[in-house]
């Protein structure tokens, strides 16, 4: 099934999924891609303070999950699990949060964020204020290391888990 096929058959009075010129998420991939594929794409967020940092976004503007057509929520479900359980295998981090926010900007994404005991904010949010610091450098080029390790293998792991 196509987008075209799901949006087609969707109600008269659904919100438009049209591109918002105010969005960053609709104007710019949102970070540096990785992958893209039909429904969703995956991002690097350029943190020094958490190697392997992910975004995964919906390619059109969708505001809430509830707006998701089903197909889309199935992919985003099992883009999930696999890039958590990769991350897991190879970035070896203490948590992993996942998180939908989507107060600031209001286009369906989910943040991927490697956690580690020694981060800045741990075990608190990565968007509170830091209150220790940050790992030694050694310790964040090596996380970087595995993290690139991760990006490289994302564009043949993500069409393998949703086709």
């Amino acid at each position: 099934m196509s987008i075209f096929d799901i949006l087609l058959k969707s109600p008269a009075n659904e919100r438009s999924s049209a591109p918002q010129s105010d969005c960053p998420l609709c104007s710019t991939d949102g970070g540096e891609l990785i992958w893209r594929g039909a429904f969703w794409r995956v991002v690097a967020v350029n943190d020094a303070n958490y190697p392997g940092y992910l975004r995964l976004i919906v390619n059109r503007h969708v505001a809430e999950f509830s707006e998701l057509a089903a197909p889309e929520q199935q992919q985003l479900f099992k883009l999930l699990v696999a890039i958590e359980t990769r991350m897991r295998e190879l970035i070896n981090p203490d948590k992993i949060n996942i998180a939908s926010l989507g107060n600031h900007v209001p286009h369906q994404h989910w943040h991927i964020i490697p956690r580690w005991k020694d981060d800045p904010c741990f075990p608190d949010s990565i968007w509170t204020a830091p209150h220790k610091p940050s790992p030694a450098a050694d310790v964040l080029a090596q996380r970087q290391q595995a993290a690139a390790m991760l990006f490289a293998e994302l564009p043949s792991l993500c069409p393998k888990t949703i086709y």
